[in-house]
């Protein structure tokens, strides 16, 4: 669990324009608290169905696009990720995303395709982020197990949230920030629209932690130290440093899972299923098996959000997972919510009137949801090309190399003070 220790904060005694509900306290409704923060028209209060905040998983990676987000929505921000971020150990792989090795057959051990950018990969321990962002929040602004159950609009503008507990909360706007079970998005979309809940995306992930040292030794210092994928066909293994470089944090992948017989998206894991999974696979795959060997290890349903008709109604809107939960085969699932926090926050950075808010999640939703939702498709895409699953590429390593080479390019290069500027034009158009 992250503290919920927070600096202390004076705040402002000049009266609110309007107050925004937060309903979520993970990376995507913090950045959003910490960018509207900035403003002190805004009145800002987060609600959190856990006892306290924190954040489960390890490693996540933040692409070069996300970073300059965290930059944009503020100096804190960026320097909870900059406090712990970790990058690519080898001074040869600094500008590398991640390198990919054929990890069976007679090709075994060949480095085939590698993904780069400025910067190379970069990660933080989820835990590690969440709580440097807590840090900028004010204590009074946040308000603990309180998960909401449903949402109504009031006569005469605003919004009431009720959560579980009972008791009940009012603002001029909520924004959900809640996650793959999100409330909201049933909210918007209806509980009878096949998109209101997410689905089942093919694919388990098997996670877990292994010390640095300790990878070394069984690995080798290249391998153990930089961001890199073992592939072969239906499956793959990611890995890369993390926590500073103490952790290497692994993930093992079945892209050809037909379905997810539990109720519970996480289970634990044993190495005999990975062996089971991975059989005829290298040395380097079997080694880190045996690494992974521990009760640490755990198998996660891999979930998406089919594309919803939209982000935003009146005054409720939706962001990062609640919008767009994406697998994590472009490393873009915590990168796409820090860009609907930077639009969100540019956007109601620029109302001075409540009835104003609609327009601007109007504008979020159309500058917001085309990029997401395609992120969402092509994630899956990257999956089926690493797992040598794609339709027309297969295992031609010289196929997939060239797909590698740019496919994230769109993602990577957004420029995303033009992205805010589409939305401000946007917004400023329906006035």
């Amino acid at each position: 669990m992250a503290s919920t220790t927070n600096a202390p904060t004076t705040e402002s005694s000049k009266p609110k324009a309007f107050s925004i509900a937060i309903a979520g306290g993970g990376i995507s409704g913090l950045t959003l608290a910490l960018g509207l923060l900035k403003y002190e028209h805004i009145d800002v209060q987060i609600y959190e169905a856990a006892p306290a905040f924190g954040e489960i998983g390890a490693g996540v990676a933040i692409g070069p696009n996300s970073q300059r987000a965290l930059k944009l929505i503020g100096p804190h921000a960026r320097d909870a990720f900059d406090k712990h971020a970790t990058s690519n150990m080898w001074e040869a792989y600094a500008d590398v995303f991640t390198e990919h090795i054929v990890g069976a057959g007679e090709h075994e051990g060949e480095a085939f395709a590698s993904q780069k950018t400025q910067g190379g990969m970069r990660s933080v321990h989820r835990a590690q982020f969440l709580d440097e962002l807590v840090k900028g929040v004010p204590a009074e602004r946040a308000h603990f197990n309180k998960r909401l159950q449903s949402t109504e609009e009031k006569e005469g503008g605003g919004v009431f949230l009720h959560f579980k507990d009972g008791t009940t909360a009012t603002a001029d706007a909520v924004v959900g920030a809640d996650g793959i079970h999100s409330t909201i998005r049933e909210y918007l979309l209806g509980e009878r629209d096949m998109a209101a809940h997410s689905v089942f995306a093919g694919s388990v992930a098997y996670r877990g932690l292994i010390p640095m040292d300790k990878a070394v030794e069984k690995l080798g210092a290249e391998y153990a130290q930089n961001s890199m994928m073992l592939c072969g066909p239906g499956k793959a293994i990611l890995s890369y440093p993390t926590d500073l470089g103490k952790i290497m944090n692994a993930v093992v992948i079945d892209f050809e899972r037909p379905d997810w017989d539990s109720d519970k998206w996480i289970m634990p894991a044993t190495s005999e299923q990975l062996n089971r999974l991975l059989s005829g696979w290298g040395k380097k795959a079997h080694g880190l098996i045996e690494l992974l060997d521990s009760p640490s290890l755990t198998a996660w349903a891999m979930r998406d959000d089919l594309p919803a008709s939209t982000y935003a109604i009146g005054p409720v809107a939706m962001m990062g997972d609640a919008a767009h939960a994406s697998t994590p085969f472009q490393g873009q699932g915590a990168g796409q919510a820090i860009e609907d926090a930077l639009v969100l926050e540019t956007l109601l950075g620029r109302v001075h009137d409540p009835k104003h808010i609609p327009n601007a999640f109007a504008a979020y939703d159309q500058v917001r949801r085309p990029r997401s939702q395609r992120v969402v498709k092509t994630s899956r895409e990257a999956g089926e090309l690493f797992g040598m699953m794609a339709k027309g590429v297969g295992s031609d390593l010289k196929k997939i190399a060239e797909q590698a080479d740019t496919r994230m390019h769109w993602i990577w290069n957004r420029d995303l003070e033009k992205q805010n500027g589409e939305a401000i034009a946007l917004f400023e158009e329906s006035l």
